[in-house]
């Protein structure tokens, strides 16, 4: 049997940008009707090695982190080559699940329905099953497996972090209460782009600690960077929003994008004119 896992290829920036566009565009994708928004779902699945369009269609940004239904984090273990797991109780009480790595068994995963009461999990009333086994999969998937993802997954139905039982089998498994060295992610990027990646996946709520060494970095690459230009139809559109919200978006497209001489000439006058009439 193959063992290596199957990766996603990353996509340069700009295509990225390209394809997040054209998803927007496409009105398929409810949570997803801007380009801002479409990125920010395509990179997230490129952070966990999830092709665009399953990305898009999968992932959903819930509190600052991209969240993955159950079911996709289920085919992905299964279509690993690697890993395999197999449901030992599925009901409306408890959902157990054992995990494997070829026939050596690593460990067991299991979410009882106290165990969501305990966490105050929402729509346990109405998708009990559906709930325990989304929770079951996550922790056993982190625990045991963490390697199939390029980084950390949570299902929607993951948001509060609990205790719950899991049996480990074999000492090598991943401890979930080991922190994610964020500082360390940043410091090791080679390039702008890795450091736009970097910076999408740290949560919400973490950000105002490393937003000092972002800038820094951010800093020194734009040295030696090759400016990346907004395409005509995005920068008209974004002149637009900019005579409505003024600075806020230009510090938001400042993030992703370089602009022109005679654009920050045409940008400035905007917000003098803003400036003056207030």
């Amino acid at each position: 049997m193959n063992t290596e896992l199957v990766t996603s290829n990353r996509m340069p920036f700009n295509d990225i940008m390209t394809m997040a566009r054209t998803f927007a565009e496409s009105g398929m994708f409810t949570d997803a009707k801007q380009m801002g928004q479409a990125f920010v779902k395509i990179q997230a699945g490129q952070e966990i090695g999830i092709p665009p369009f399953a990305a898009m269609s999968g992932i959903h940004i819930i509190q600052g982190k991209p969240t993955i239904g159950a079911g996709l984090i289920a085919s992905t273990v299964k279509g690993s080559g690697k890993y395999d797991y197999k449901v030992l109780q599925m009901d409306e009480k408890v959902c157990s699940i054992d995990f494997y790595q070829g026939k050596e068994k690593l460990g067991n995963s299991t979410f009882t329905i106290e165990d969501a009461r305990k966490a105050q999990t929402k729509n346990l009333d109405k998708f009990p099953k559906n709930m325990l086994f989304a929770r079951a999969i996550s922790n056993g998937v982190k625990w045991y497996t963490p390697d199939v993802f390029a980084g950390p997954v949570y299902t929607p139905e993951e948001m509060d972090t609990i205790d719950v039982t899991h049996t480990v089998v074999d000492d090598k498994a991943t401890d979930p209460s080991n922190p994610v060295d964020y500082e360390n992610s940043l410091r090791e990027c080679g390039s702008l782009d890795d450091l736009t990646k970097a910076w999408t996946i740290i949560p919400k709520y973490e950000k105002p600690k490393y937003l000092a060494l972002k800038d820094q970095l951010k800093a020194n690459f734009d040295a030696d960077a090759t400016p990346i230009y907004m395409p005509d139809a995005d920068y008209k559109a974004f002149l637009k929003v900019l005579k409505k919200n003024g600075e806020t978006e230009l510090v938001k497209k400042r993030e992703f994008f370089d602009f022109t001489a005679e654009q920050e000439t045409e940008i400035a006058n905007i917000i003098a004119g803003q400036t003056n009439a207030a």
